[in-house]
């Protein structure tokens, strides 16, 4: 070591012992001109072996870009005894960098003392927490997250989407159990069911009435998931709200419609079986989505703790795809419920099918990323016709899915769409697992599903949706299909020219 004129009270030894031995980065300067003349083990490690060797200055550490800020803070060191304080990157002798905090003091008349923090680890925490707070933050489902060591298990976040689904802020509900949500309205069932969890500990999911802030009622499906530190000590709950209105709605409306199935066909037998179905897809499609809950339940636990990027990347899609799947699957729902109670409206308007069909395909890319579908658009210009988009999403966003979902990764998909002077015929072709011979007459109906999709998800609605949306844009469907040798859907529309064309 350099021995300098250092004016400790401590006697040598004790303080080249602390030298020696502190995890801080220490090293030595000469003043004015900076140039490093010792640096302890803890700095050799950081900086590398040859950072004495190099006989670099002070001035050089920091990155280019913050060095002009750190001669400001080295000018500010003028007497023995001030202390100056950097913030920034400092470069190891391999050019990488690490994140710091430098305090920089002049112990003798021509000694500077740099002391360094090394505080990455302390940056990646924080950029991990951002991630997680930007992530929950923006997740529509209402997400919340109450302290069960305080008493009454006050809310201490609330996301954007809980307070767009209740209309109640941060501020108003911060502090305060949730119970406030169900107002008056006590006498429900699965509140003792949620007290029972919330005592013991556990997780449970619950269907609530709740209440908004301006009275109005919604159906809250609410998740709840426990969170334990290091030692197992209970210390939150993280709750996910769902409003699941709509669905209980559509759910009530299938009911009235087997009602009048049973009351017009008497096939009680065969509506039970339906009902059974429909309750059991509801349940898997609509109240299992914990990864979404896990994912925010992981990213609270790890708080303040490095998370790696893949890991990250993982969590953040389980809840996009968990959101995306709900979303459909209600769609086709609320599509099926509207339909069987004629509330279905046809609203024709100009549809420029050369740019609706391109745009439909980029946004199932999306929820196909590993998938391609070769469209094939036959048209004569300016091919705009008069068509009711929403009804067509459903056509072609069903033909599609099942296209791309019963068949191999790497297959053909393609989606063909010519007119004659009478029609616009669209056809969808796969080379998937075809539909076998004894499920073809039934195929179009609620909720059936040929004996060959195995273990792939679905309903039941999506063919049965189609082909109520091409009846109501008067067309007609049909298909051939051979078992493992694919199939292809040809739909038929009434070719009606805008009535830009017809100018």
């Amino acid at each position: 070591m350099v021995k300098t004129s250092l004016q400790d009270p401590s006697p040598p030894g004790s303080f080249n012992a602390l030298f020696e031995q502190t995890r801080d980065l220490v090293l030595l300067a000469r003043y004015p001109g900076g140039e490093i003349i010792s640096a302890n083990p803890s700095a050799l490690t950081a900086f590398g072996k040859n950072l004495l060797t190099a006989r670099p200055v002070l001035e050089s550490l920091p990155v280019p870009e913050q060095r002009g800020a750190f001669k400001k803070v080295l000018k500010e060191v003028g007497e023995e005894g001030q202390t100056a304080h950097f913030s920034g990157r400092l470069r190891r002798t391999d050019s990488s960098s690490f994140h710091s905090e430098m305090d920089i003091r002049k112990v003798a008349p021509d000694i500077w003392l740099a002391t360094i923090h090394d505080i990455s680890e302390r940056v990646r925490a924080l950029e991990d927490i951002e991630l997680r707070n930007i992530a929950i933050a923006n997740v529509t489902s209402g997400v919340t997250v109450a302290d069960a060591r305080l008493p009454d298990q006050p809310l201490i976040y609330v996301n954007k989407g809980f307070q767009e689904i209740t209309g109640y802020s941060a501020r108003e509900a911060v502090g305060r159990n949730c119970r406030f949500l169900q107002g008056r309205d006590r006498d429900q069932p699965d509140l003792d069911k949620l007290r029972e969890a919330l005592r013991v500990g556990r997780a449970c999911i619950v269907q609530l009435r709740n209440y908004r802030k301006d009275g109005s009622q919604f159906i809250n499906e609410l998740h709840i998931s426990p969170v334990h530190n290091e030692e197992g000590e209970l210390t939150h709950f993280v709750g996910i709200q769902l409003n699941v209105t709509e669905q209980v709605e559509a759910r009530k409306s299938l009911e009235r419609s087997e009602a009048r199935y049973r009351q017009a066909l008497e096939q009680e037998k065969e509506l039970n079986e339906i009902k059974t179905r429909f309750i059991s897809m509801v349940s898997h499609e609509f109240r299992t989505p914990m990864t979404g809950i896990m994912a925010s339940a992981a990213l609270l636990k790890k708080f303040g703790d490095r998370l790696e990027a893949d890991k990250k990347d993982r969590h953040l899609a389980n809840i996009a795809t968990s959101l995306k799947r709900m979303n459909r699957l209600l769609d086709d729902v609320l599509f099926f419920s509207r339909a069987e109670s004629g509330k279905l409206q046809v609203e024709r308007r100009p549809v420029a099918l050369a740019e609706y069909l391109p745009a439909l395909m980029e946004s199932l890319s999306l929820v196909y990323p590993d998938r391609e579908v070769t469209l094939d658009l036959r048209l004569e210009p300016p091919a705009s016709f008069m068509l009711d988009e929403h009804l067509l999403d459903h056509i072609l966003q069903n033909l599609i899915g099942n296209a791309i979902k019963y068949s191999p990764p790497g297959s053909v998909v393609t989606c063909q769409l010519r007119e004659d002077t009478e029609w616009l015929i669209l056809d969808v072709s796969d080379e998937g697992i075809g539909i076998p011979l004894k499920d073809q007459d039934k195929l179009f109906e609620a909720f059936h599903r040929a004996d060959n999709v195995g273990q792939q998800h679905g309903t039941g609605l999506g063919l049965n949706i189609v082909r109520r949306a091409v009846e109501l844009l008067e067309g007609d469907i049909r298909f051939t299909s051979r078992e493992g040798s694919g199939s292809t859907f040809t739909v038929r529309l009434p070719k009606i020219p805008s009535n830009n064309d017809k100018q």
